[in-house]
């Protein structure tokens, strides 16, 4: 089974007690750009904008789900059944989103100068 550095370096206890407090914080942050970029009661006329809400949205909660997947399998750790820690995907998946968050920014940003 392939884990990250965290899995290794922290104690078990840590891992449970920040995973799970950085994916739920994370996750309340990450969910108000999400439900804002596609929420069909806001302002959707700047699309760059609401493209720079929805990929930072998804970023936040991606690395929110990471965080939580790492929780998980920290306390279903030495079981019959352990779940595995995140995969790359996860991470792959976050990091395109906030290529597309940046992207759109610097597009936003271009576009209002002139």
């Amino acid at each position: 089974m392939k884990t990250t550095a965290l899995m290794h370096t922290s104690p078990r206890q840590r891992r449970i007690t920040w995973g799970f407090g950085l994916a739920v914080s994370i996750g309340m942050i990450g969910i108000g750009p999400l439900f804002a970029s596609v929420w069909p009661g806001f302002d959707h006329s700047p699309w760059d904008i609401n493209t720079m809400l929805f990929g930072l949205g998804v970023g936040l909660c991606t690395i929110a789900y990471i965080f939580g997947r790492i929780a998980v399998a920290a306390v279903t750790e030495g079981r019959r059944n352990a779940v595995a820690p995140p995969t790359r995907r996860a991470y792959l998946v976050a990091g395109g989103a906030f290529v597309l968050a940046a992207l759109a920014l610097t597009y936003a940003l271009a576009t209002t100068a002139s």
